[in-house]
């Protein structure tokens, strides 16, 4: 598991609320637009990925998640 340094907390606390998705569509060189999902941190364009890798990270999240609340549930035995 990754542990984030003391001195980043602050600034993870504060940078987190800004953080936000978007549709968004990839146009690449030669062929049709792709959909996407375009990450923000505030107004700044973090990423924009396709499909697959967004809803590749989105699994990932809420697999972080669910293995958080399961290390919770077996705290509170």
């Amino acid at each position: 598991m990754f542990a984030s340094a003391a001195v980043h907390y602050d600034r993870n606390l504060k940078d987190a609320p800004t953080i936000h998705a978007k549709p968004a569509t990839l146009n690449p060189p030669d062929g049709a637009p792709e959909p996407a999902v375009v990450i923000f941190k505030t107004r700044q364009i973090q990423n924009v990925l396709p499909l697959a890798d967004a809803l590749r990270l989105a699994n990932q999240i809420a697999d972080a998640v669910d293995a958080h609340r399961a290390t919770a549930k077996e705290q509170l035995k």
